[in-house]
């Protein structure tokens, strides 16, 4: 039988690991964003920063590069959703032969939709793609700007 303590903390460790890498996230999108003239303040959810930054596409120089990590932060907005609008639980199963244990996180703001269940490996892949996604952000590239003509003198 696994030691279901181990087990939930284990979880809460690797749920500050997720928790801190969505911060890590955050903070290169508005290191991004201030390097632009996107109007986006820190108190807006996350979810309005990337609508933000996703209508001055044409700013980029690969904007689909833009397009599909925008994509790929919004389908884990859910996850974190899940992840902090819940209290941590350990699921086991047992199927005859082998004991299987997930963590499981029932969103308590939306309790309608089914729970969130997540082994710890597939926690620590979401925590690596959104490290490797602060990554890409911190080296999305913008256009050059254009240089302005340097104003002549009148006579």
């Amino acid at each position: 039988m696994p030691d279901l303590r181990e087990i939930r903390e284990r979880g809460q460790l690797l749920r500050g690991e997720f928790l801190d890498a969505f911060g890590r996230l955050e903070t290169a999108v508005m290191q991004y964003i201030g390097k632009t003239d996107v109007k986006a303040t820190s108190a807006m959810p996350f979810s309005q920063k990337l609508t933000a930054l996703a209508k001055a596409r044409d700013r980029f120089r690969n904007p689909k590069r833009l397009d599909v990590r925008i994509a790929a932060i919004r389908e884990l907005l859910t996850v974190r959703a899940d992840v902090v609008h819940s209290a941590l639980e350990v699921v086991v199963s047992f199927d005859g032969r082998t004991t299987t244990t997930k963590l499981q996180f029932q969103n308590s703001s939306d309790f309608d939709r089914r729970a969130l269940t997540l082994s710890c490996d597939q926690l620590g892949l979401i925590i690596r793609r959104l490290n490797q996604l602060a990554a890409q952000f911190s080296q999305q590239r913008l256009k050059e700007a254009t240089p302005t003509a340097p104003a002549s003198a009148s006579a």
